[in-house]
């Protein structure tokens, strides 16, 4: 009886840990966060290039958000707008030229046109000092972006603690039917 239930433990312990891989393995049309920024702490009005891949022939749309939301929108210029809309080559390749006049923190997303999905999700930190020197001048643009999605981890944390106290229930409602 120990045997089985050591078996079935670490067969179920096995499978929680190599479901994600399967997830993982899938990357045929995966596209998602295959943007690039070519310069995530650019100087004020200096422009830089957002790059996306995605799939071939279909609208892109880039659009960047500011944070705090007190930098005015005409602080962005995209090719002269706020959020733009490429088709991508045959290649699946789309490229934005993007200037931005005002310091602060910036998000710049990237969306497929046909099913929505976010292809690109970037964080950009412009410092408040003009001219090219902006990013090296010593503020706040040299510090690196770092951070994670914590939704996701709290999502898979919580997903482990219901199976382990499903699996203690189950244990323990086995125990008490052998018992009795």
């Amino acid at each position: 009886m120990k045997i089985r239930r050591t078996v079935a433990t670490a067969v179920t312990a096995a499978a929680l840990a190599l479901a994600p891989t399967a997830a993982f393995a899938y990357g045929a049309e995966d596209y998602t966060n295959t943007g690039t920024v070519s310069d995530t702490t650019p100087a004020l009005g200096t422009p830089f290039t957002v790059t996306v891949q995605g799939p071939a022939n279909t609208p892109v749309t880039l659009t960047i958000t500011t944070n705090p939301a007190s930098i005015p929108d005409s602080a962005i210029t995209i090719a002269g707008t706020r959020s733009a809309t490429k088709n991508t080559d045959a290649a699946g390749a789309a490229a934005f030229s993007v200037t931005i006049s005002q310091g602060g923190s910036y998000t710049a997303v990237v969306v497929d046109g046909v099913s929505g999905e976010v292809l690109s999700t970037q964080t950009l930190a412009v410092d408040g000092a003009t001219g090219a020197g902006g990013a090296a001048s010593g503020g706040a643009g040299d510090l690196a972006v770092t951070g994670s999605n914590a939704l996701s981890i709290a999502l898979g944390a919580g997903a482990l603690l219901l199976a382990g106290a499903g699996g203690v229930v189950l244990a323990k409602k086995r125990r008490e039917g052998v018992s009795a």
